[in-house]
């Protein structure tokens, strides 16, 4: 039995309406569809370690399903980390993943402090700005020298007018990558002109890997 689970994004949630698409036509199909808050009401103090343990203890209730992760923006990047410490996740589904997460953020902040701080980030949750504690970045580095070298069978879809993560990160990963296949698409980061396409793309990418 194979148990999907859909990881939002950074300053997103569980609401967002890619996640309430994919939920939506995942239980029209009675598949078992999961969509935690990965931020656990405390997105002040939100780190990639947090998530990871978080997903990780999801998939640890069931030593005997399999899980197929779909992923969007972080929350791909979270994806691919999980991965390469589960055996009973078979094939990732990722939109616009969020590779190079740190170095990105790098360009954006002065990182060079190693103390914390509050940082005002726009939070589409909320709809407002609201704190974010510095420490995300920090532990960040803990996850940044993992390889990201499993051999899962891996999609990713990801827009040609993306503004926020760039195409040629997707380019990038899958170049090195040969278990990995990249749609690119005439859209932006939000993917949502294209959304019903991708769903449909996407189980027929886990019912290929004969997760359905």
């Amino acid at each position: 039995m194979t148990e999907f689970i859909y990881l939002h994004g950074f300053a997103s949630g569980p609401n967002s309406n890619k996640a309430r698409a994919f939920k939506k036509r995942f239980e029209e199909l009675n598949l078992p569809f999961n969509v935690p808050d990965l931020q656990e009401d405390d997105f002040e103090n939100l780190t990639l370690s947090r998530q990871v343990e978080l997903v990780q203890a999801i998939i640890d209730q069931d030593t005997n399903k399999s899980f197929g992760l779909i992923g969007s923006s972080m929350g791909g990047y979270l994806a691919s980390l999980i991965a390469q410490t589960r055996n009973s996740i078979k094939a990732l589904y990722l939109m616009a993943p969020g590779f190079n997460f740190l170095n990105r953020w790098r360009k954006k902040l002065d990182l060079s402090n190693t103390g914390e701080s509050l940082i005002p980030v726009f939070h589409y949750r909320y709809n407002k700005e609201v704190n974010l504690n510095t420490f995300l970045f920090r532990d960040a580095e803990t996850w940044e020298s993992l390889p990201l070298d499993r051999e899962i069978p891996t999609r990713i879809v990801h827009g040609l007018h993306d503004a926020t993560i760039d195409i040629s990160e997707s380019r990038n990963f899958v170049r090195e990558r040969p278990f990995c296949r990249l749609k690119e698409l005439d859209s932006d980061h939000g993917l949502l002109s294209c959304i019903d396409w991708i769903i449909e793309d996407c189980l027929g990418f886990f019912k290929g890997q004969k997760l359905l």
